[in-house]
């Protein structure tokens, strides 16, 4: 997901009926430059170079997500929702979730968390925590630092993990902190992609998968 803002003018996009390197190319109707979805860059015309601001989104089942937000608004994508779901059931392995930040750039494949559900790592000089609900499919970074310190967890029960440093119980996918001494804290989400595995290693060839290091 990305801000649509460019140096203060805000564009509206479509699909392009292109590809580029197999993957969908957007294109902005107020200067028809052509844009990747998966870098969020323009790559040819007057915005060539320019970069789309990320923003922190989660991707998960209806009724995970509808049990988290009631009052919520959706935009119906019954087709595309089904295929992944459907694709993910069978061959998580295909997938990851991808991370570009603090100038590393790094991919945790989707086999990897459904068995680990936590894993501590670090972007650059920032220490994170990537979670992962196997029942929602839902995936997602936060940074792990709490008032200034870097925290450090563990997976719990029913979509929860604590923390080494006080035993505080969090929501893995929301980063809200629910019971214990830092209870009311809430983790800083960092903005991730899913992607097929091939496709991010074609566009991110110099970046790392965590687990082959």
């Amino acid at each position: 997901m990305y801000a649509r803002s460019v140096k203060g003018r805000e564009l509206t996009f479509s699909v392009s009926g292109m590809l580029w390197n197999r993957s969908l190319v957007m294109l902005d109707q107020e200067t028809r430059s052509l844009w990747s979805h998966i870098l969020g860059e323009a790559m040819d015309g007057d915005l060539k170079g320019e970069r789309l601001e990320s923003i922190a989104s989660t991707m998960m089942d209806w009724k995970s997500w509808k049990e988290a937000h009631p009052k919520t608004t959706v935009m119906a994508l019954g087709r595309t929702s089904k295929e992944y779901r459907l694709e993910f059931q069978k061959k998580p392995n295909t997938f990851v979730l991808g991370l570009v930040h603090d100038g590393d750039t790094i991919a945790y494949p989707f086999d990897l968390l459904a068995k680990r559900q936590v894993v501590n790592d670090v972007a650059g000089r920032v220490a994170v925590v990537v979670t992962f609900d196997s029942a929602s499919t839902a995936g997602q970074i936060f940074s792990r630092a709490v008032d200034g310190k870097a925290l450090t967890f563990k997976a719990g029960e029913q979509g929860r993990m604590t923390d080494a440093q006080t035993g505080s119980v969090w929501h893995a996918v929301r980063g809200a902190c629910e019971s214990g001494e830092l209870k009311g804290k809430q983790l800083e989400p960092i903005p991730a992609n899913i992607s097929y595995r091939k496709t991010w290693a074609t566009f991110h060839p110099d970046g790392r998968t965590f687990g082959e290091d």
